[in-house]
């Protein structure tokens, strides 16, 4: 009798919720990121442009890795990527004839989508 209350004490001890495995959740969340990208006067999708997402990994006994994804936008001023890690992640956007944009967004959804505006060049004579 005393071995079958010590098993079914630890089976419910196993089953309960652990703070532990809720912070390795937390830390393995990823999110699917859209990005669309349109021009500042129009609104015109600005199509072949490269965006550049970054962000830090962490490692144990190292400096943190920098990882970047170069993606590129379809004719529409659209990418996506998938599996990038809730957390800040620095998104750049580079295309010839517009001013480059960059700045840093908190990833806390499983899908969000960004929506950036490029402004137009200053003209310098």
């Amino acid at each position: 009798m005393l071995l079958f209350v010590l098993a079914i004490g630890t089976s419910l001890a196993q089953s309960s919720t652990d703070p532990s495995k809720k912070a390795d959740d937390a830390k393995d969340a990823v999110t699917e990121l859209q990005i669309v990208v349109t021009g500042a006067p129009k609104g015109v999708p600005v199509d072949n442009a490269s965006v550049y997402v970054r962000y830090d990994e962490p490692r144990f006994l190292r400096h943190d890795q920098e990882i970047e994804l170069d993606l590129k936008t379809d004719l529409k001023g659209i990418t996506r990527v998938k599996n990038v890690p809730q957390k800040k992640v620095m998104i750049q956007v580079v295309k010839n004839g517009w001013k480059p944009f960059g700045q840093y967004y908190v990833l806390d959804k499983d899908k969000m989508t960004i929506n950036i505006t490029m402004q137009q060049p200053y003209h310098w004579y």
